[in-house]
């Protein structure tokens, strides 16, 4: 029952009050009225509803913070398209909830609307979210009232959640050393399966000689096969995946966007440089070490989508326990370990890199 339905049952009575004490022909005829006039509201409300129709989607399923002490505004359009000709709708509720799991923040909202005849209106509705992570937003369901606000129909309920990833800004972390970068190539391992290159240790294709060709690029045994020159083409080497380690060990909400941004500077850094990036974590929802390279920038938000699922811990030697007992046993020669906690060298010593950089994102601020 909403408050017009409240006011105008009191309205009634007391207009049917009125009318048995005073039977002449105006205060009948005001009772007549009361009546018919609810009855018209609902034949309107019925036809509005059923020429009604509302959807949700997210245009952009990524938000930046302009900066580390300003919110992030996680954006969804709630579309309402009114096909009636002569009822426009003037009111409407919906229900919003949201929630972001790796902050804790979470909360419900009720967003009004309205739109005219034969139109279609894209409702925005921006949830304020003051930390890093996987922002869930769900419309719950959406009514529509009469123009008196007597009665109200549900339109539409329980739709598909809308995930927006909250980004913090990004910002210069100097790592310090060249070899980061990979700028060599030369010990990869890794070799391109679309492009050519220079490299011979690896065969790329082979084809017919052709004018300009070296000679050293000439296969002989395939050429006395084949009665023509025929030329190897090298291989073009990747570079070499660097290994970054994801400690999510973290005071606050606060600590954990530093973490975040680091994380998420270093990785476009590096990305930027052709550097592919092998990240590791321990998600402790799940109790199990995620391991997943990144290439380009679309992995990247994938993997923080499964970073934003876990949670952060209060313990320093988490993710270290867990990676030695899980150790595949791969020889890693050197890595990143991204932390906002303290750690020395001799405490990484069980992870196996030879050469480890630690990184304090607390103190690249």
């Amino acid at each position: 029952m909403t408050i017009g339905t409240l006011i105008y049952t009191l309205i009634l009575i007391t207009g049917l009050l009125i009318s048995v004490i005073c039977l002449d022909y105006g205060t009948v005829a005001v009772m007549g009225a009361l009546i018919i006039v609810p009855v018209f509201m609902l034949f309107f409300l019925i036809v509005m509803r059923l020429r009604m129709n509302v959807s949700v989607e997210c245009k952009n399923p990524v938000a930046e913070k302009d900066s580390m002490e300003k919110p992030a505004r996680a954006t969804i359009s709630l579309l309402v398209e009114n096909r009636g000709k002569w009822l426009p709708i003037s009111k409407g509720l919906a229900w919003v909830r949201y929630e972001n799991p790796f902050s804790g923040e979470k909360g419900k909202m009720k967003v009004r609307l309205s739109v005219d005849t034969g139109k279609t209106r894209g409702r925005r509705i921006s949830v304020v979210i003051r930390h890093c992570g996987n922002v869930s937003v769900t419309v719950e369901k959406v009514k529509i009232y009469d123009y008196l606000n007597l009665f109200a129909t549900t339109v539409g309920k329980n739709f598909e959640t809308q995930d927006i990833l909250v980004m913090p800004p990004l910002k210069d972390i100097y790592l310090g050393r060249d070899r980061w970068y990979n700028e060599t190539n030369e010990d990869s391992d890794r070799f391109s399966l679309f492009k050519k290159g220079d490299d011979p240790s690896e065969i790329f294709d082979i084809r017919d000689f052709e004018d300009g060709d070296r000679i050293q690029r000439i296969h002989w045994k395939l050429s006395s096969k084949a009665g023509h020159y025929m030329v190897k083409e090298g291989s073009l080497p990747l570079a070499k995946a660097i290994y970054i380690f994801i400690d999510l060990c973290a005071a606050d909400s606060q600590t954990a966007d530093l973490l975040i941004q680091g994380v998420y500077s270093i990785s476009m850094q590096l990305m930027q440089q052709g550097v592919p990036q092998n990240y590791i974590w321990y998600d402790n929802k799940n109790e199990l070490i995620q391991e997943i390279l990144i290439e380009n920038e679309e992995e990247l938000f994938w993997m923080f989508e499964d970073l934003f699922k876990c949670r952060t811990t209060k313990e320093p030697e988490e993710l270290l326990s867990a990676y030695m007992e899980w150790d595949e046993g791969r020889p890693k020669e050197t890595g990143l370990y991204l932390t906002v906690t303290d750690h020395t060298e001799s405490d990484l010593d069980g992870l196996g890199i030879q050469e480890l950089l630690i990184l304090d994102l607390r103190e690249e601020q």
